[in-house]
């Protein structure tokens, strides 16, 4: 078998494409099914992130399988459209580039906390539907082992914790003094939570909104206050600030609801990809609206020994793999009665 992976970025692709590419755990599994019915891959791993949406697979031969055009073709884009903003990688590539991307080195945040749970809970998405064979479990453990060495011995140390909640708060704490306003965060997944925890140390008024169904299995923080979100504009109303962080496909934020309210909050922060917020609300002239890209815009930078430290540690982790692969192959040789 061999690696091989396609995607695209916020370094090639502006957000209104990055959204068009954006995969739901739905979406994913419809993918997964498209690619096993092929026939040609033994199994494959979706990332899909706020900066990215890439496509993993272990496959018998390269030249047949074009993870680009199967990506485009699953989720109905023109792959001629496209294509330029692609970028595959095969074998040891795809081991080299995984490494960095969990670590958070590609993120727009350098170092961001939050990309190795996701890079691990892709793995266990495509696990829990039998699409990861053994070349990809491997390949993704050794990947998620060295983000946690650099994480652990060269960014902490060099650059300190970092997420986009965290710069998301920073940012308003630039805009506006936050001690004593009131905030509104749309969505209780793990991006909102963490927004959540971090205005209230900002002794900021916060209320959640949640999905009606959903309402008695959530962990909700005793320091904010909680609306069904259906009532979400009763809330925005009364708010300085709101920051939406969900998975929706829909907006959760128009332009005309915002316009019919008797005030409107000063700020909006949209964290997701697909967008939250409609985009025109950024037409409202005494309205901030900050997309995802806004605040992660100004990049954080490693010194030269550090990214010395981090290039040894792939390296040995790359090593690592290749000492896999020939266990591997001389397993399997002696299995059908060969000699090693």
């Amino acid at each position: 078998m061999k690696l091989i992976m396609t995607g695209l970025d916020h370094k090639q692709a502006s957000l209104e494409t990055r959204e068009k590419f954006a995969v739901t755990k739905e979406k994913a599994q419809k993918i997964f099914e498209t690619i096993k019915a092929s026939g040609l891959a033994g199994g494959c791993v979706l990332i899909s992130t706020c900066n990215r949406t890439e496509l993993y697979a272990s496959v018998t031969d390269i030249d047949l399988f074009s993870p680009s055009k199967i990506l485009c073709g699953a989720l109905d884009r023109d792959f001629a459209e496209f294509e330029h903003l692609f970028t595959e990688r095969a074998n040891e590539q795809v081991m080299e580039h995984l490494c960095r991307v969990a670590s958070g080195l590609d993120s727009q945040i350098m170092g961001d906390d939050q990309i190795i749970t996701q890079v691990r809970e892709a793995l266990e998405l495509s696990r829990g539907q039998s699409y990861a064979d053994g070349y990809l479990e491997t390949t993704f453990k050794l990947a998620i082992q060295a983000a946690k060495a650099i994480k652990t011995n060269v960014i902490l140390k060099s650059l300190g914790s970092s997420s986009i909640p965290g710069e998301a708060v920073e940012k308003l704490k630039i805009s506006c003094t936050l001690a004593g306003r009131n905030a509104v965060v749309i969505g209780n997944g793990q991006m909102g939570r963490l927004v959540s925890e971090l205005l209230v140390r900002e002794n900021v008024a916060v209320t959640v909104t949640l999905r009606e169904y959903k309402r008695g299995a959530v962990r909700v923080s005793e320091r904010v206050d909680t609306i069904c979100y259906s009532e979400r504009y009763k809330a925005i109303e009364k708010a300085d600030i709101v920051v939406s962080a969900t998975t929706s496909p829909h907006f959760t934020i128009h332009r005309d609801e915002l316009e019919n309210l008797a005030r409107m909050p000063e700020i909006i922060v949209d964290l997701a990809v697909p967008r939250d917020v409609e985009p025109s609300v950024l037409g409202i002239p005494c309205v901030t609206l900050l997309t995802i890209d806004d605040i992660s815009r100004e990049g954080r930078t490693l010194p030269p020994e550090s990214i010395l430290m981090i290039d040894e540690i792939i390296t040995r982790h790359v090593k690592k793999y290749h000492s896999w692969l020939e266990y591997r192959a001389n397993a399997l040789l002696n299995l059908k009665g060969g000699t090693a």
